[in-house]
């Protein structure tokens, strides 16, 4: 019998799971999805789907469920409307500010259905990820590379990302329904942040195994402010 959580770690559940619901809505059986950024798991053992993950570099064991492509996100080697879904899950952070404008153009040409982008926004988040950052550095004594990038690029805005989707949108003629949804409080993930930055085994363990129990709650909580945006955007036809 296979482990229902493998792979799972709480804090990236937090992160997927909205999606997953949504997907799962559609009621579709054998749905087309791409996710963009995935690195070597992203969304594959949260959804529990055959998927294709597209990324400059796959590291780590590959998951049986995710097919692995390499490409760039502002140049997604895909037929238009190619996939039902399309995911981009803390990703677009990670991208130069000149390049983020056409990513989110590519992600909306390669959707059918429709395509959900999550990311990091406001000056709160940011400043959570400079203190994340000293931590890091602290406990193990070097930066911690995914903060960098978020410091070097900085944290898309809310507004901009939701204009940047209604502009491509329409340049690509397509009419989209744009929801938003909040999600990871910022204290939360403060919290889960610092089982993640740690070298104490039972604390790792804590954070990382015995959690998972608690995320039918933990899921729920998105108070503001909180830590991304989700942006679902439906494709209307």
């Amino acid at each position: 019998m296979k482990n229902p959580f493998e792979r799972w770690h709480p804090k990236i559940a937090l992160r997927y799971l909205p999606i997953v619901d949504e997907i799962k809505k559609s009621g579709l059986h054998k749905p087309q999805i791409l996710e963009v950024g995935s690195g070597s798991l992203g969304i594959a053992p949260y959804l529990k789907l055959p998927l294709t993950g597209v990324d400059i570099k796959f590291e780590g064991p590959k998951f049986y469920l995710l097919n692995q492509v390499i490409g760039k996100a502002t140049e997604l080697p895909f037929a238009d409307k190619s996939f039902d879904f399309v995911v981009s899950t803390d990703m677009l952070e990670h991208v130069p500010v000149q390049d983020r404008q056409k990513v989110i153009s590519e992600i909306l040409r390669c959707t059918r259905i429709e395509a959900f982008i999550a990311v990091p926004c406001g000056e709160k988040s940011t400043l959570q990820d400079k203190q994340l950052d000293k931590d890091y550095q602290r406990v193990f004594g070097m930066p911690y590379k995914s903060m960098q990038d978020h410091i070097r690029n900085g944290l898309p805005g809310k507004s901009w990302v939701n204009d940047t989707i209604e502009q491509e949108a329409k340049r690509l003629n397509k009419k989209v329904e744009i929801k938003i949804h909040a999600n990871l409080n910022l204290t939360l993930r403060r919290f889960l942040m610092w089982g993640w930055i740690t070298k104490n085994p039972i604390v790792d363990f804590i954070f990382r195994k015995v959690f998972l129990l608690f995320i039918p709650i933990l899921k729920h909580m998105n108070q503001e402010p909180t830590y991304r945006q989700i942006f679902f955007v439906k494709m209307e036809y």
